[in-house]
């Protein structure tokens, strides 16, 4: 789905309308003067609400499952219709719409927040409580700029290193309001020390205690992404410290029925943060995952998970049956009774206006990522025992078997990086975590080649991507 509707305009307009008559002719009929837009809290809140409403559009559907279908998790479906079908065979060019949309509603989403945070201090209070919201949308314009920005830099950047980020090329960097500006692109490290600079000043203004379900930033959620780039930026300590805290306060799921729901209902005592829709605000479905036909009573998917990742999984992990369903599923003229799909995105009822749809809230941050983090950075800090006590907790909760207590090593790693795999499957993780461990894949091991577009040839089961 294509967003080209400037929403801050909308907003502003509306404000502009909502001007006594007589003072319409002190100002140019062809343009906006952004000052008239920021008099009130009631301005700001309006403005807020677009803001969010731009980071769910850049935040959904394929912005959430593009790059998995990218990488080996997946096989593409005789029936997939070539949908995505350039990302997935790596044919893709820099005019692909796919990747086009990703920097371009990014880029928006950043001059959306640079516009909050440059004017939202003309606005005057007379309360405590109007100053107190304030702070809490310019910390959250300063969260969601900061995520906007990683989020590219992961897509259109180097894995960050330390050794090489003060040469290597980052983004380019926009922090203020202007549509003639064009900026060269920045260094990587230039990049991510305007992240984490973006992450002090939400650290600064924003006050919002956390709490599971939360369809707003809180404090938790600056400790859950810092966590993030901690890891990306190799600053290791900071990231478990980081990740700690949001264990303490999010516990997980331990049965299938809650983890089942958490996908279904999108709400959990694990989610800090799911972004808000509606059935009359949705965002961009999940639809190639399931597909339901009532023509032939199948689903007729467009990518089904992999052999190897089904594998992955001990028939006691609760997270196969809370994550897949076994069901009959139909691709071109070909049935086929026992194929594993992903059932995480299953449509969520309340969001529903038809019975066959497939939205749910994007659950953007969650437990089970701070346990993984936790994990990683534990290990490759040099702590193979402390990360192992985080896999093995992430573990128990998932009813998974536990991995020796003496594991180290290459061994030790390999679980870390398909325990990612299981925790996070279809959440857009797969190629990041590829990116960062510096490695390439090779598609391989499909449930049931007869009802792929091709169990080999290049480009489809048997594509291999080398690591750079």
């Amino acid at each position: 789905m294509k967003r080209r509707i400037k929403i801050s305009t909308i907003i502003l307009s509306v404000g502009m309308l909502a001007l006594s008559s007589c003072n319409l002719d002190e100002y140019p009929h062809d343009s906006l003067v952004a000052n008239t837009a920021w008099q009130s809290v009631s301005d700001a809140g309006n403005f807020r609400t677009g803001l969010y409403s731009s980071f769910k559009a850049c935040t959904s559907g394929k912005y959430t499952y593009l790059t998995d279908d990218q990488a080996d998790e997946f096989n593409a479906t005789s029936g997939f219709g070539n949908r995505e079908g350039d990302m997935y065979t790596w044919t893709f060019t820099s005019s692909q719409y796919d990747i086009v949309d990703i920097y371009e509603n990014n880029y928006y989403c950043i001059n959306q927040c640079d516009e909050l945070i440059d004017n939202i201090d003309n606005i005057k209070t007379s309360s405590s409580s109007d100053s107190l919201k304030l702070a809490n949308y310019k910390g959250e314009a300063y969260l969601i700029r900061a995520i906007c920005y990683h989020t590219l830099a992961i897509r259109f950047a180097k894995d960050y290193e330390p050794s090489s980020a003060a040469t290597d090329l980052g983004l380019p960097l926009v922090l203020h309001y202007d549509p003639t500006v064009k900026p060269s692109r920045s260094t990587l490290q230039q990049t991510y020390d305007q992240i984490q600079s973006d992450i002090a000043n939400a650290r600064k203004y924003l006050s919002t205690v956390g709490a599971a379900n939360s369809h707003y930033f809180t404090t938790d959620v600056i400790d859950a992404f810092q966590a993030r780039v901690d890891l990306y930026e190799h600053k290791y300590s900071d990231a478990v410290t980081l990740a700690q805290n949001v264990i303490a306060k999010y516990p997980l799921d331990t049965d299938e029925s809650s983890l089942a729901s958490m996908w279904l209902n999108d709400a959990s005592g694990e989610v800090l943060f799911s972004v808000f829709q509606s059935s009359s605000e949705q965002g961009n479905d999940y639809s190639p995952y399931l597909n339901y036909s009532t023509g032939s009573s199948t689903f007729q998917p467009d990518f089904v998970p992999t052999k190897w990742v089904i594998d992955l999984y001990s028939n006691n992990d609760i997270r196969k049956a809370a994550y897949f369903v076994n069901a009959p599923m139909t691709s071109l003229s070909v049935n086929v009774s026992d194929v594993y799909l992903l059932n995480k995105y299953p449509g969520n009822p309340a969001l529903k206006t038809s019975q066959y749809q497939y939205y749910n809230m994007e659950k953007l941050f969650r437990a089970g990522e701070a346990y993984l983090i936790a994990a990683e950075a534990s290990y490759e800090g040099g702590n193979a025992s402390q990360a192992i006590t985080y896999l093995n907790e992430l573990k128990t909760a998932r009813h998974a078997d536990l991995i020796p207590t003496t594991l180290s090593g290459d061994a030790l790693f390999t679980e870390i990086k398909n325990e990612w795999v299981r925790e996070f499957i279809g959440e857009g993780k797969r190629l990041d975590d590829l990116k960062r461990w510096h490695e390439g894949f090779t598609r391989h091991d499909p449930q049931d080649p007869s009802v792929l577009i091709s169990a080999t040839g290049a480009g489809y089961g048997d594509l291999s991507v080398d690591a750079s």
